[in-house]
């Protein structure tokens, strides 16, 4: 498997993970020294972003990843997408859509997340 198909595919599975709350996939994907600036422009850890993961009361009942471009510098990849999806928070209904830039290093022949971005798209 070229490069470009080994991150699209790593970055698929992190868009599977994430809704389904996959926190051993994302514990795999995700390096342990990566940060976020997240959608309320908090910038949040592995270890946060994984207990947030766990934690949530959200839920996505339907979700969209699209628009996805792979820039590959070498050892470093850059990944940009957005998601669309529709969810519940206790009995209140919500519409997230969301940009995203997620970098990708690797590190001993393996492709690894170590920061991500993420822009609410306002309307959405």
């Amino acid at each position: 498997m070229n490069e470009e198909n080994q991150l699209l595919k790593i970055d698929g599975e992190w868009n599977e993970a994430y809704p389904k709350r996959d926190i051993s996939a994302l514990d795999r994907i995700i390096a342990d020294d990566w940060v976020c600036i997240d959608g309320a422009g908090l910038v949040i850890t592995k270890r946060q972003l994984l207990d947030r993961v766990g934690s949530s009361p959200n839920y996505l009942d339907s979700h969209k990843f699209d628009d996805i471009t792979l820039r590959v510098f070498g050892e470093a990849a850059i990944v940009t997408g957005r998601l669309s999806g529709t969810g519940r928070n206790g009995d209140d209904t919500f519409h997230l859509e969301q940009r995203y830039t997620r970098v990708y290093v690797k590190r001993s022949d393996r492709w690894q997340a170590v920061a991500t971005q993420v822009t609410v798209v306002k309307g959405g």
